[in-house]
C-alpha cells in the first residue's frame, strides 16, 4: 500500500497520501488535557488530588489558565475543522472522577470520537496504582468507549481506526490479537494509543524529558528506581507480538499516542510514522488529512 507523509515534522497540522483511502478523512487529536475535577460523588482525597493537581497544571498553562477552560477552547477548535473523527489518546482526565466523566460527556456530546486511556484517566493517586485498579473503573469509561475500553475499532473513509489500551506499558494477547483482524482486512490503519511505541529516534529525547525510557517496548535505559517510580515491567508477549505487528504491515499509515508531553514524529518503517502530540494542557491539538494517493 502507497502511503505518503508530506509534513511529518509538523507539530500541529500534518498532510498524508493513503491508497485505498475512499475520500479525504480530517482527523483532530487532542491528548494529554489532565483535567481535575472531583465533587462529593468520590471520596475526600480525590477532592484534595483535584485542588492540587488543578494549581500543578495551571502553572503550566498559557497565561495560568484553568485546564477546563483549555479543553473547552480546543474542543471548540477541532470542531471548527469539521473532522470525521476526534482522537482522544489518553491522559484526557487526571482521575477518573465522577465530575470529571461527566462534564466529558457533556463536552463531547455531538462529537464523533475515540477515546483510547491513559495511565492517569482510570488512576486516583491516592490508591495502589495496578491493572487490577484499571479493570475495577474500566465501567465508569464504557459510555465513553462504546463498552469496551481495551480495544476499539472506527472505520471512516476508507480508513479504520484502532484504538488499544496500552496504559500499562503492555498489551495483552488479546489487543495484540484484535490489532492483527484488523490489519487483515486490508484497509489502510491508523493506530490510537497513549503511550508510544519505542523507536531508536525517540528514546534520547524521551531519556533527555523524563529520565526513564516510558515508551512501550522500551528495554535499554531502565534502572531498577526508575522501574519501580515508573511501575513498568518487562515486555511481555502480547506487547511484543503487537510491535511485531506495527513493525510489519504494510497497510498501517501511522500512530498517534501522547504521554511524554511533547510534540514528535518519529518514521517507523518507511510509510507509517508515529506522531506525538503536545500536551493539551499547553494548548496542543494536532490536524492530520489523510487524502486519497492518486
Amino acid at each position: 500500500m502507497r502511503c505518503r507523509h508530506l509534513n511529518p515534522e509538523h507539530p500541529e497540522e500534518n498532510e498524508i497520501l493513503v491508497e485505498g483511502l475512499e475520500r479525504e478523512v480530517v482527523m483532530v487529536q487532542l491528548s494529554d488535557t489532565h483535567l481535575p475535577a472531583a465533587d462529593g460523588r468520590d471520596p475526600h482525597p480525590a477532592r484534595q488530588a483535584a485542588a492540587h493537581f488543578a494549581a500543578y497544571f495551571q502553572q503550566r498553562t498559557p497565561g495560568g489558565a484553568v485546564v477546563a477552560e483549555i479543553f473547552a477552547g480546543l474542543l471548540d477548535r477541532a470542531r471548527q475543522a469539521h473532522p470525521d473523527l476526534l482522537a482522544l489518546t489518553g491522559d484526557i482526565l487526571h482521575f477518573p472522577s465522577v465530575a470529571g466523566l461527566e462534564w466529558l460527556r457533556h463536552r463531547l456530546a455531538g462529537t464523533d470520537y475515540l477515546y483510547t486511556l491513559g495511565n492517569h484517566d482510570w488512576f486516583f493517586p491516592y490508591q495502589t496504582w495496578s491493572d487490577a485498579g484499571r479493570q475495577a473503573h474500566y465501567p465508569r469509561f464504557f459510555g465513553l468507549t462504546g463498552g469496551n475500553p481495551a480495544c476499539q475499532v472506527r472505520r471512516v473513509g476508507g480508513l479504520r481506526v484502532v484504538a488499544l489500551d496500552n496504559s500499562t506499558y503492555q498489551v495483552s494477547p488479546e489487543q495484540a490479537d484484535f490489532l492483527r483482524r484488523q490489519l487483515a482486512t486490508g484497509d489502510p490503519c491508523l493506530l490510537l494509543l497513549h503511550i508510544p511505541l519505542a523507536t531508536p529516534s525517540l528514546l534520547p529525547a524521551v531519556m533527555a524529558r523524563w529520565n526513564a525510557p516510558i515508551v512501550m517496548g522500551g528495554e535499554e535505559g531502565w534502572t531498577a528506581e526508575t522501574r519501580a517510580h515508573w511501575l513498568v515491567g518487562e515486555v511481555q508477549p502480547g506487547t511484543r507480538a503487537c510491535l511485531d505487528l506495527v513493525r510489519q504491515a504494510a497497510n498501517l499509515v501511522g500512530v498517534l499516542c501522547g504521554h511524554i508531553h511533547f510534540a514528535r514524529a518519529d518514521e517507523l518503517r518507511p510509510g507509517c510514522f508515529q506522531y506525538v502530540a503536545r500536551p493539551g494542557f499547553e494548548g496542543g491539538c494536532r490536524r492530520l488529512r489523510l487524502k486519497p494517493y492518486r
